[in-house]
């Protein structure tokens, strides 16, 4: 059966016009019916993306109505800053051990509840309990538990002869943003959980009795049939978690505030502070083009990476 897109490519430049038109009388209530989502695609993803380009040229401050075009002047400052590069490391440290911690929690979390266990229906419920309750108010309870003072964290490690004296991980430079990634594995992992378990509930037993009988350890049965068949519920689930990691605000801004000394800082902080701290929406809207350029060439290579070799998702 010919394609439309064999059908297209098969005709030459002059009659493409009038082959498109044909094509479109011919099918105008499909057409027409997938109109309001393209209207609602083109208002809520494409418009925003082109304004704040557009926005990103100006000099643009937020107490006046006028702008002045500076054309690529915010992205020369921007790539010639050495707050920029601190930033790229900052912001790629977040989200590299967030999400890997997250993916590697919530697949060993999954592979537990699997498993014909005790009390498993209560603890699948649990474990949803910390990814619905508003980030803002997690992020102050752990704030709250990492106190040098109060906090248990500090009591837990004075306790066990780990530290000698108490310590404030959020007051330092060179812990505060690892404080910050506690918070959002705990409350991101029961999402990877949920997740990798309902793509472990789709992979037959037989594949499992097989390797009983042919000798294959827990281990080997881990490695060559769960990692293969989840091989695409991973993809998504850590390619959705990096998104949302690198553009979280909530918990860092409840935490640290990006401090101190802008050490747990990220792109997505910073976009904040420049907009509305410093009153530059052009500078602002420049950062975030750049990082909307960084999320788009890291979801291509990934999705690429993952499918070489003419894998389907």
């Amino acid at each position: 059966m010919t394609s439309v897109n064999q059908e297209y490519n098969e005709q030459t430049t002059d009659t493409r016009i009038e082959w498109l038109r044909t094509e479109v009388l011919a099918n105008y209530t499909a057409y027409l019916l997938i109109t309001p989502a393209i209207v609602f695609l083109l208002s809520v993803v494409a418009y925003p993306i082109l304004e704040t380009f557009r926005l990103s040229l100006y000099q643009s401050p937020t107490n006046s109505p006028v702008e002045t075009f500076v054309g690529l002047d915010h992205y020369v400052a921007i790539f010639q800053s050495d707050i920029f590069y601190q930033l790229l490391w900052q912001t790629g440290r977040w989200v590299v051990a967030s999400v890997t911690l997250k993916t590697v929690l919530g697949l060993l979390i999954a592979v537990h509840l699997n498993q014909q266990i005790a009390g498993r229906k209560f603890f699948r419920t649990a474990f949803l309990i910390p990814w619905g309750i508003p980030y803002a108010i997690s992020a102050v309870v752990f704030r709250w538990i990492q106190h040098p003072q109060y906090g248990y964290l500090n009591a837990i490690l004075l306790e066990t002869g780990l530290i000698s004296s108490p310590i404030g991980i959020l007051g330092n430079t060179s812990t505060a943003w690892f404080g910050a990634v506690l918070a959002d594995v705990w409350i991101g992992t029961p999402f990877m959980a949920i997740i990798f378990l309902a793509g472990l509930q789709s992979i037959p037993d037989d594949l499992y009795e097989a390797a009983a009988i042919d000798g294959a350890e827990w281990w080997h049965q881990f490695r060559y049939i769960t990692v293969p068949q989840l091989k695409s519920v991973i993809l998504i689930a850590t390619l959705l978690s990096t998104i949302w990691t690198f553009v979280s605000f909530d918990v860092i801004w409840t935490m640290t505030r990006g401090g101190p000394m802008n050490s747990s800082a990220t792109l997505v902080i910073w976009i904040y502070r420049v907009a509305f701290d410093q009153g530059s929406l052009g500078e602002a809207a420049a950062f975030s083009v750049i990082g909307f350029a960084f999320l788009l060439v890291f979801a291509i290579l990934y999705l690429r990476l993952y499918t070489r070799g003419g894998e389907s998702l």
